[in-house]
């Protein structure tokens, strides 16, 4: 016995060192425990989940519901949307709304106009019992004609007034609000180059496009439906879900989305896996990050891409984004380079350098399509720019040129994000070493805030190309190496290429002796 008790006690380890080693053990049995009923749970849960959730169909019918029920779920991209220029781009007019001088506003025709009433007051503005008024000249007297404002149409560059006729047209007022000049400007007027006389100011408000619920508006307001119209347009009836450019005018119509999603807590937790973890479509509703380049595209190019449309103006109310089955269309790319790039066209807009490249702001998305980028690339609008904070960058430096936009760029010209100089001839951080300095300067003409300016055109070619100045004239085709280079001649810039670039081949353009109106 005392043997045995012996052996036992020398075979035990003593209690100090049998404590540590025991705890450590429990410690690992019970995570290893815990971690298998918790891998239990989750396996029985999605189970559960795939079980219980929905199938959904990859074409649909669906109505739309309108925004605010959109932000009932999406709070943090709704509240996002709420301060953006896409919601708040049609309003009442109030005193949050109306961003032009309504407090015995005027307009002045120029002094050096034709008209007899040169330099003299023929437009003023006014609010009176809550109600803001245009008031223009009569043509033949010398009192004023008050237009009671309906709507106010944007706020950021220039703001737009529109009123109601009897027969329903909402026709277009020819004066508008430039915030950067803080004065009132005949917007189509300077578009178009006519005088600026008063009759032209009338003029203004009986062309078929200042009808402004039969044209603009399908770009303004969320599925537009236009129920009645004659041809001249002077009578009109329709109708809009929401003012503005709401979530469904990007996403398409969302019923069966919100049906789907509210009616089956397991739907969510599905589309969550479904969405987030495997890239799958989200149920009954579209989002452009999931759908072919051309079908993202086209949720874009439907407004900006003012070009597409000339010929085929039913085409914005048959589109309609993601996967209707309802006789709607979802792809617009067969559209894209529809309008031709006619060399010297100065049509107001849509204008065209002499070598071809897109000019005017309606041409904007048409210089992307033009990029060998959209050619052999898979870029898309919202890879810079946020949709629902639309004139906020994706990203910190994205929409100038810094480091960020280049490794934007570099991210696909891996060749040159190594050793950049080689490629630029500029020391890293110098005017002329960021991608955008070249290959998207500001060659897109716009008149936005009354004053003629230059954005940056999207084309993203081999756009530095003096050669097109030397044929056509500088202020017919411009070029970036002359937008900094201003104390050398085109074709001194064209010597420079040659000698940095040997193999350098200047891009194809129309011979200089073409017709080019």
């Amino acid at each position: 016995m005392s043997r045995t008790r012996q052996q036992r006690r020398q075979a035990s380890p003593k209690p100090d060192d049998r404590r540590p080693e025991t705890r450590q053990s429990m410690s690992r049995r019970r995570w290893s425990q815990l971690a298998a009923v918790l891998f239990g749970v989750l396996l029985l849960g999605a189970g559960w989940t795939w079980w219980q959730a929905e199938q959904f169909e990859d074409r649909f019918d669906a109505d739309y519901v309108g925004s605010a029920v959109c932000g009932d779920c999406h709070t943090i991209v709704h509240g996002q949307w709420l301060g953006s220029p896409h919601a708040n781009m049609v309003r009442r007019p109030d005193t949050g709304s109306v961003v032009g001088d309504f407090n015995a506003g005027e307009f002045r025709l120029p002094a050096d106009s034709p008209d007899p009433l040169a330099g003299e007051v023929v437009a003023r503005t006014f609010v009176e019992d809550e109600r803001y008024y245009m008031a223009l000249r009569h043509p033949d007297e010398e009192s004023f004609v008050a237009f009671p404002i309906e709507y106010v149409v944007g706020y950021q560059y220039r703001q737009e007034y529109v009123f109601r006729e009897p027969d329903g047209v909402l026709r277009r007022l020819p004066l508008q609000w430039s915030t950067a000049k803080q004065a009132y400007f005949p917007y189509w007027n300077l578009q178009e180059g006519s005088d600026q006389t008063l009759d032209d100011l009338w003029a203004q408000m009986t062309t078929l496009h200042s009808a402004w619920n039969l044209y603009c508006a399908r770009c303004h307001t969320t599925n537009m439906d236009i129920l009645e119209r004659d041809p001249g347009h002077t009578r009109a009836r329709v109708e809009w879900q929401e003012k503005g450019i709401g979530c469904e005018a990007c996403h398409g119509p969302g019923s069966l989305h919100v049906e789907y999603m509210k009616s089956n807590a397991a739907n969510r937790l599905a589309m969550f896996v479904r969405n987030h973890l495997h890239g799958h479509p989200v149920a009954y509703v579209a989002n452009a990050d999931k759908l072919p380049k051309e079908q993202a595209l086209s949720v874009c190019a439907r407004c900006h891409g003012a070009d597409i449309f000339t010929h085929n103006q039913d085409f914005y109310r048959l589109y309609e984004p993601g996967y209707s089955r309802s006789g709607r269309i979802n792809d617009l790319s067969e559209f894209f380079r529809q309008a031709p790039l006619t060399p010297g066209r100065m049509d107001p807009t849509v204008e065209v350098w002499h070598n071809g490249r897109p000019r005017g702001i309606g041409m904007l998305f048409r210089s992307f399509v033009e990029s060998e980028c959209y050619d052999k690339g898979e870029p898309r609008c919202y890879d810079c720019h946020d949709p629902h904070q639309n004139k906020a960058p994706t990203r910190p430096g994205i929409l100038e040129p810094s480091a960020v936009s280049n490794a934007y760029c570099s991210s696909c010209h891996t060749d040159i994000r190594n050793n950049p100089e080689a490629h630029t001839h500029h020391a890293v951080g110098s005017p002329g070493s960021f991608c955008y300095d070249c290959h998207m300067p500001k060659h897109i003409t716009k008149l936005n805030t009354g004053i003629w300016e230059r954005t940056r055109t999207h084309e993203m070619s081999s756009l530095p190309n003096p050669h097109d100045s030397v044929r056509f004239g500088l202020d017919n085709a411009p070029n970036a190496c002359s937008d900094c280079h201003t104390d050398s001649s085109p074709a001194d810039l064209v010597e420079v290429m040659r000698e940095w670039w040997p193999a350098y081949q200047p891009p194809e353009s129309p011979e200089p002796d073409i017709a080019l109106y």
